[in-house]
């Protein structure tokens, strides 16, 4: 079996614009990009291929497409990929030709509602120049889980994982769509993908168990000596006065800021459950001069069932300079909450 994986890895390759939705009409899904799109993808240059000490070519690694094969789109990477590509359907900081959010719930909803992998058996390879290498279904129709995957899949953010796994008499094929990029801003705050990421990250950079790592740590949850420095700062609720069932809430969130922004106390709120769910959310903000504002996208009578505002309480802890930083980040983030 060892043998096996070592001859035939994995293989990944990026998603490129030209691989696009077959619904815009055979051009690219970000704005000012050229070309044609296609429904072939595009695994890579063959030279790279076999100078990576891989035995064979891609037909090697397809075995010739032969009919008894079966490749299947893995639908556990499916659900991961468009829980968390959300944040970009809704932003399109890579400015699309059209606004593809308004297809997103439909396609989350699909995803969601069979867990079954998507199977296919008409893959077929070819070469172009001698050197780029192609696969496509030999039969494509807009039912045909490739042209699913094309109207899912962002381009340049993502890519395909491709696992050959050798069965009784046949080989089958794993696609996985997963995301080529960790940069912050393409994910929401709560994404998992990127909690995970800076988890990661700081398991490079910090022994387990070490002071620093767990400060690091617990701050996510608003725990140790995050909460702690919070409480040095205020010791009621910034919008309630309420002193009963705190939680320490980042301001500019854990998974969006550096290691000194994860621990700073004046990146921290003292709110009630209520009011952190809805600031956490982007459904209230503070202006500069602490006054709190409720977004358009909360009715006025369900905001006011959860949150009991004293519009009286000391504001200093909020007009801190540093603090203030924090929260015009919180407002800009949201923005468009509260057009």
């Amino acid at each position: 079996m060892s043998s096996f994986v070592n001859q035939y890895p994995s293989r990944s390759c990026n998603i490129s614009d030209s691989f696009v939705d077959p619904k815009i009409k055979l051009k690219p899904k970000v704005k000012g990009k050229k070309g044609v799109g296609e429904a072939k993808l595009y695994l890579g240059n063959i030279k790279n291929f076999l100078n990576e000490g891989v035995v064979g070519s891609y037909d090697d690694f397809f075995s010739n497409y032969r009919k008894n094969n079966r490749y299947y789109f893995d639908k556990k990477s499916l659900i991961f990929y468009i829980k968390n590509a959300e944040y970009e359907y809704k932003n399109q900081l890579q400015k699309y030709r059209k606004d593809i959010y308004k297809n997103y719930n439909d396609l989350r909803k699909q995803i969601l509602s069979d867990k079954k992998d998507l199977y296919f058996t008409n893959l077929k390879g070819k070469e172009y120049s001698g050197s780029r290498y192609y696969i496509r279904p030999e039969k494509l129709d807009k039912k045909h889980p490739w042209s699913f995957i094309r109207q899912i899949a962002l381009p340049q953010i993502s890519e395909l994982k491709i696992t050959k796994e050798p069965m009784a008499e046949y080989y089958a094929y794993k696609f996985e769509l997963r995301f080529n990029t960790v940069d912050k801003s393409f994910f929401d705050h709560n994404s998992q993908l990127l909690i995970d990421a800076n988890t990661n990250d700081l398991k490079k950079r910090h022994i387990e168990g070490t002071l620093e790592y767990e400060r690091l740590i617990s701050a996510r949850r608003g725990q140790g000596y995050f909460r702690e420095q919070v409480f040095k700062r205020m010791n009621y609720c910034i919008v309630t006065g309420s002193k009963e069932i705190l939680e320490a809430a980042h301001i500019k969130p854990w998974a969006k800021a550096n290691d000194e922004e994860k621990i700073d106390s004046f990146n921290g709120l003292l709110l009630t459950p209520n009011c952190h769910k809805l600031f956490d959310k982007g459904l209230m903000c503070f202006q500069d001069n602490g006054e709190v504002t409720m977004s358009n996208l909360i009715k006025l009578n369900e905001f006011n069932k959860l949150v009991n505002e004293d519009k009286k309480l000391n504001k200093k802890p909020v007009l801190n300079t540093n603090t203030q930083n924090y929260l015009r980040w919180h407002r800009n983030y949201f923005k468009k909450n509260f057009l």
